[in-house]
Parts: C-alpha cells; sequence; structure tokens
C-alpha cells in the first residue's frame, strides 16, 4: 500500500506542540561498533530501507485546521560523517524542523578501528520501540550491502498500510466496551494527577520557548554496568518477585531524592517521573517505525524513600496494574479530549508549570530477533560487531534530567540526559554517580 498523507495521532500532534527551539524534541540512539562503517555501504542500506518507513520520511503540513504528514517520495535522512574518537560524548546537533525537514538523521564518527552511528529522530514521528524496527532493518540492510549472504537473513516483513491504523492501538469498538470496566482502575491515577503539583527536581525557571536549544545538545552522561552486574540485577529481581523494569523505577527514585537532599532541595515535595507505556498489540509485528506509545505517571514524595522496600513493592504493584489493564491507554484518552478544545493540545503541552519532574524510560533489549549471527552476545554485521547501544530520553520544561536504560549483550547501560542551563555537568556526574551508587548497592543486597 502506498501512502502519501496521513493525519497525526493526538498524540503525535500533542508531541509536535511539546517541540520548540529551546526544548528539542528529538530522542536519540547510539550504535557503537568495532570495525569502520563503510560509507557506500551504509548510504546503501538507508536507500534501501527508508521507503519501509513512511514517518520517516514525510514532512508535517497543515490541511486546514489539521496536521498531516506527507510522505516526501525518495527522501533520504542527512549522514554526517566525522573523524574522531568514539565512545564520547554524542555529536552535538540541533532541534529537527518537520515543516522543513524529514524526522530523522544520522550521525557518524570514525576512528582508525571503530564506528559510532547515531541516529536522531523526531519524537513525533517515532517511538524507542519504532526505532528499533528501523536499526533492525539498517543492520540487515548494511550485512546485504557488504555481500553477507544466508537463507536467515533478510528484510522482515513490514505493512506500511497499517500506519493507517496506528491511532487505534488495536481496539475496535467492543473491545474498547469490554475493557471499560478494566479501565476504571486508572481514574484514581487520573485524580492524582490532576490534583498534585510535581516539583521540579530544583528550583528554576523554564527559558522562553523561542530560545535556543542548550549548548552542547544533547548533552548526556552514560554508564554501563559490567556483566556481572547486570546478571546480579536480574537475580535480584527475581528473588524479590519483580521486574527489573520497577527496581531500575525505584532506584530512580531513590537517586532523585538523595540527589536532591544534596543539592538543597530536601523538602516533600511530590516528585513525578513519567515511564513511557508500549501500546502495541500483537497485529502490530508488522508495524514501521511509528509512535504508539502512552504514559504513565509515578508520584512519589521524599517520605516514601525512607523504606526502600516498601517503595519498590509500591512501584510493583502500580506497574503490574497499569500492564494488566492497559492503563497507558488513559493518557492517550485525555490527549483525544483536549483535542476536542480548539488549541487545547498546545495549552496543556507549553503550560508554564512543572508536570513531570523527570522520565524514565526502557528500550529493553534491542534486536531480539535480528537474524544477524553472534559473536559473544553481539551482532555481527558483515565487516562490523556492535558492541553497545545507548540512548537518550527527551527534556522538556521544568524537566532537566532524564534517564533511559538499554540491556544489550547482558550488559545494562544507563544515560542521563541532562539540560545544562538549570544545572552544571558537576552536578550530572554526581547525579549520575548517585544512581550507579544505589543500583550497585541494590544487587549486592546493600540497599
Amino acid at each position: 500500500m502506498t501512502l502519501l498523507a496521513l493525519p497525526l495521532t493526538a498524540l503525535e500532534e500533542f508531541l509536535v506542540w511539546e517541540d520548540r527551539p529551546a526544548y528539542p524534541f528529538s530522542i536519540f540512539v547510539r550504535l557503537q561498533f568495532s570495525g569502520r562503517i563503510d560509507p557506500r555501504a551504509l548510504e546503501s542500506a538507508v536507500q534501501l530501507i527508508m521507503p519501509r518507513h513512511p514517518l520517516l520520511t514525510s514532512r508535517l503540513e497543515m490541511r486546514g485546521r489539521r496536521p498531516f504528514w506527507v510522505v516526501q517520495p525518495g527522501a533520504l535522512p542527512r549522514i554526517v560523517w566525522a573523524q574522531g574518537p568514539t565512545g564520547q560524548a554524542m555529536p552535538a546537533t540541533g532541534r529537527q524542523d518537520l515543516r522543513r525537514e524529514i524526522g530523522l538523521k544520522l550521525f557518524v564518527v570514525e576512528s582508525h578501528d571503530s564506528s559510532d552511528v547515531t541516529l536522531q529522530c523526531h519524537h513525533a514521528c517515532c517511538d524507542g520501540v519504532g526505532i528499533q524496527v528501523f536499526i533492525n532493518d539498517l543492520m540487515i540492510a548494511y550485512a546485504l550491502a557488504k555481500g553477507v549472504r544466508s537463507k536467515r537473513l533478510q528484510l522482515p516483513e513490514l505493512d506500511p498500510g497499517r500506519l493507517a491504523r496506528r491511532g487505534a492501538y488495536g481496539l475496535t469498538f467492543w473491545k474498547l466496551l469490554k475493557m471499560l470496566p478494566r479501565q476504571i482502575a486508572g481514574l484514581p491515577g487520573v485524580g492524582h494527577f490532576f490534583a498534585r503539583s510535581p516539583s521540579p527536581l530544583l528550583p528554576h525557571r523554564a527559558l522562553p520557548d523561542d530560545d535556543p536549544p542548550p549548548s552542547g545538545f544533547p548533552a548526556t552522561r552514560t554508564h554501563t554496568f559490567t556483566r556481572e552486574e547486570s546478571e546480579a540485577l536480574h537475580e535480584t529481581a527475581g528473588r524479590l518477585g519483580v521486574t527489573v523494569n520497577d527496581l531500575l523505577a525505584r532506584d530512580v527514585f531513590l537517586a532523585l531524592g538523595e540527589w536532591r537532599a544534596c543539592h538543597g532541595a530536601g523538602d516533600d515535595a511530590w516528585l513525578r517521573v513519567m515511564v513511557p507505556i508500549n501500546l502495541r498489540s500483537a497485529r502490530d509485528r508488522l508495524l514501521p517505525a511509528a509512535n504508539v506509545i502512552g504514559s504513565v505517571f509515578l508520584d512519589r514524595r521524599s517520605r516514601d524513600f525512607a523504606d526502600p522496600g516498601k517503595l519498590l513493592t509500591g512501584i510493583a504493584d502500580e506497574l503490574h496494574l497499569i500492564k494488566e489493564n492497559r492503563l497507558g491507554l488513559m493518557f492517550i484518552y485525555a490527549l483525544r479530549a483536549f483535542r476536542l478544545i480548539p488549541g487545547g493540545l498546545k495549552h496543556n503541552a507549553r503550560r508554564d508549570k512543572c508536570t513531570v519532574s523527570s522520565i524514565f524510560s526502557n528500550m529493553g533489549t534491542p534486536g531480539r530477533r535480528c537474524p544477524l549471527p553472534k559473536e559473544n552476545g553481539r551482532y555481527v554485521a558483515g565487516d562490523v560487531i556492535l558492541e553497545q547501544i545507548d540512548g537518550v530520553a527527551p527534556i522538556r520544561p521544568y524537566n532537566f534530567a532524564t534517564f533511559l536504560a538499554t540491556d544489550y549483550a547482558h550488559r545494562l547501560t544507563m544515560t542521563l540526559h541532562y539540560d545544562p542551563r538549570p544545572v552544571g555537568a558537576v552536578q550530572a556526574d554526581d547525579l549520575m554517580a548517585t544512581f550507579v551508587r544505589r543500583l550497585k548497592a541494590t544487587v549486592s543486597g546493600n540497599e
């Protein structure tokens, strides 16, 4: 099916309004390889797979009062090449203007024996799961361009026509009706969301929307835990009867609370951590890169951090309830309601107040179904080996620190994205060190 134009979903439109010059709303994923990337093979791979992902080849246009994705046939992302040390800071970039360009860029940094490939994607076009679908294609296409051949090595089937139903979240009228009793479980959370006033991690004022982006955007700190530490984390979660995601969310809260107290914000204000929730159903297996997520909001105060075990149980129970009842849809329902009001989505995206203190996103294990061969648990794509993956979640006004986790080759990586305008590099180092110390205490049983 050939797509030329698609109306934006409520979520996509909300994320368009979230984006502004002072706070670019991009996500980043970096692939770190041993070996040098072949420019011709990479460009050939990109040319092969871009038509499979229409939202990544689209620009934003207004048609009357409705925003549309308009596919740009033959559009290719800009690939920026540089020489230098790899594994350092992510390449500095800026805001992506979807009215003038497609929502994807690639940055390649090469040394004599290694390469970093960083993808910058506008969040309105794609979420973390969607960018993994694209990366899976990219790795396979690169290996094919390098002449690798096997019966298993082929691009997976995708159906761009399914994008037309991406905003339905697998729901029919009767499925929605059947789910309503379970959705009632989310109503207390909706009430708490509007009744509580979360605080930023440290007091500060947001900058005007039309200010330039932060210097060195994206500013990050990354830590990769050893294989032994990462495996111990999984063992600890199993022993405690919770998920790894539960443990990470708990330790994000504990690290934020400890860090705030050390930097003069030891009050008992509400901290709100947003957690993205994948809303794809089994029918979305053939969906190209897209944004099919909801969000849930975990609220805790400093007093809740005094008992880490109780905090973990509460978070685990809350996230289990959310998953069992698909409560990530409550956020989507709210956006749809705001959309019925002229200017409602923009007003709610651009409110000059703190609505989220931090974000914690977990990409899980990228490439689970990738058919590429492995060497010591790492994917081999022709002449390069994928050694590590890390990623960056967006920042927004009054939300100057976000966390994103990846788990690849039996090693957990956590990346902190921070805004260097309200906090400095030393404070960012301290926040990451605080989280690392907390998690190591968790896996050693010394929480």
